[in-house]
């Protein structure tokens, strides 16, 4: 099925717009779309008109985009990266380690012509993001992207806008492929596309056309990443409000647009331990005496266990600011991995009377309380969680799974859980959790479609087939059931080789003959 649209080349001369399960042709580009998008493209309505917006969406998320290049004083290329337009008075966002090098700054890539860098308005140094002011605007031409008021879905894909030397003649389709959660930036994702340094900055959609993320790139793992975008509405950008001649001479350049920090912070939240202390260590070159930097270094040296550097860490970290909260969350890790609970608590207790807006401290602190059977106590501290941060997937996960565990009433759990599945489909067993209480319900049917998403999240996920061959088996396929239980039992589920012995003994003989099960 192909449906066929006539647009022009940029020339003028006339071209062809054509949707099919194998791309679209745009301007004389072809954007390869899988067949997800073109289903969504296809199905939004019966007529051409939806299918229609949904790539009017995507051209002016295009348009608003544009490519800047820095040059140092010698003109030689410093770096190079993508930017967009998010008001109808100039003001743009992009990377900001761009600067950091960069003697003069040149816009390309737009089809406005007269644009060009005049201000600096605002670095967010934990993201590595800044905010720019761009003269020759033309806001009653030119477009301009509003963040989206929802987060973006995952599993799912998304559509980003790289540099021209990235596109090999395409629009970028990316999977999600993992959420992770890092400190100082929120909830974000690692991508499944092939791009380079030089589209760090681009915009990126989702299904609905709607701009859900900003592109970053980890140059340490080759890794793309989608930050948030409600980054843009964040509390923690600095301000500087400096013309660009201004700027590129202010002493703080360097230490604003260092893009260490944040390739730390991202490689934390992707639990690569030893890789992220690297890049905290390689911040300090440009903030020796930040404090908060060693505390986090500490937590990612406690987790790849080099106990004496993160107890020098955290120590440095109090010695520099006393009231560094998150020196003493890193000396409560220390203390669980110690075993020392109690002194554990009071570290975080302290922790969150100075950082009063830590999530996923509150996380920490109720599965403390948890494992001290104080079940109140823990549903207050994940309550807070969530009210802190509704996006932190790990929030909603612990009071769900608190609650299936102490409640008789298990809807707020249901709830709970498939909240944090949504947000966060990649935390471990929770489509497996889901799942069980929905076969408490003889909802078995229900139950094997959960069990199904858990396996495919973690096919080793031996609970997810114990529990989805007993749903098998209270539907009658007994067979079915009997093989997910041997696979059980072959990923060490001791539980399953009772079960197929009381019940799988009748199936015809060499079913189970490799493991000898009979």
């Amino acid at each position: 099925m192909k449906i066929f649209y006539t647009t022009r080349h940029h020339d003028g001369s006339p071209g062809r717009f054509t949707s099919s399960f194998s791309g679209i042709v745009s301007h004389g580009k072809r954007f390869l779309l899988p067949f997800g998008w073109v289903l969504i493209l296809l199905t939004m309505s019966h007529n051409n008109f939806a299918q229609l917006n949904m790539m009017e969406l995507i051209e002016k998320a295009e348009a608003a985009t544009f490519n800047l290049t820095a040059y140092n004083s010698t003109r030689h290329t410093t770096d190079t990266a993508r930017a967009f337009f998010i008001s109808a008075d100039g003001l743009a966002i992009t990377n900001a380690a761009l600067f950091q090098k960069a003697d003069t700054v040149i816009i390309s890539g737009h089809k406005n012509r007269n644009l060009f860098l005049s201000r600096v308005i605002a670095i967010h140094p934990m993201a590595n993001l800044a905010m720019i002011q761009v003269s020759g605007f033309r806001s009653r031409e030119d477009n301009f992207l509003s963040p989206a008021r929802q987060p973006f879905d995952a599993p799912g894909e998304v559509m980003t806008f790289p540099h021209e030397s990235d596109q090999n003649n395409s629009l970028n389709i990316a999977e999600i492929k993992k959420i992770i959660h890092p400190f100082s930036i929120g909830r974000s994702a690692l991508l499944s596309i092939d791009c380079s340094h030089a589209s760090k900055g681009a915009p990126i959609i989702n299904t609905s056309g709607l701009f859900v993320g900003i592109l970053h790139y980890m140059p340490s793992a080759h890794q793309p990443v989608m930050l948030p975008v409600y980054l843009i509405n964040d509390h923690q950008w600095t301000s500087v409000n400096q013309t660009w001649g201004h700027f590129k001479i202010n002493p703080r350049k360097m230490e604003l647009t260092d893009p260490h920090c944040t390739e730390a912070l991202l490689l934390q939240g992707w639990e690569k331990w030893i890789e992220s202390a690297r890049y905290f260590t390689m911040a300090f070159k440009m903030v020796p005496e930040n404090a908060r930097l060693y505390a986090l270094r500490c937590i990612s040296r406690h987790q790849y266990g080099n106990r004496i550097g993160a107890e020098e860490d955290f120590s440095y970290s109090l010695e520099l600011d006393e009231n560094c909260g998150l020196a003493y969350y890193g000396r409560a890790i220390y203390h669980i991995k110690n075993r020392q609970n109690q002194q554990a608590v009071e570290d975080l207790m302290t922790c969150l009377q100075k950082e009063e807006n830590l999530a996923s401290g509150f996380v920490l602190l109720g599965q403390l309380q948890n494992l001290n059977n104080e079940v109140r106590k823990a549903h207050a501290s994940y309550s807070y969680a969530i009210e802190l941060d509704t996006l932190l997937g790990e929030g909603w996960y612990e009071r769900g799974r608190l609650v299936m565990q102490h409640a008789s009433n298990h809807d707020p759990a249901l709830e709970d859980l498939t909240t944090a599945s949504r947000l966060n489909p990649y935390l471990p067993g929770v489509y497996t959790l889901i799942g069980n209480i929905k076969f408490k319900r003889s909802d078995y049917l229900e139950a094997i479609t959960e069990f199904n998403r858990a396996l495919r999240m973690d096919p080793r996920d031996d609970h997810a087939l114990m529990n989805r061959g007993m749903a098998y088996f209270n539907t009658g396929l007994k067979e079915r059931a009997c093989e997910d239980w041997e696979n059980a039992g072959k990923l060490g589920n001791t539980q399953a080789f009772r079960l197929i012995s009381k019940h799988c003994s009748q199936l015809k003989r060499g079913t189970f003959s490799s493991n000898g099960f009979r």
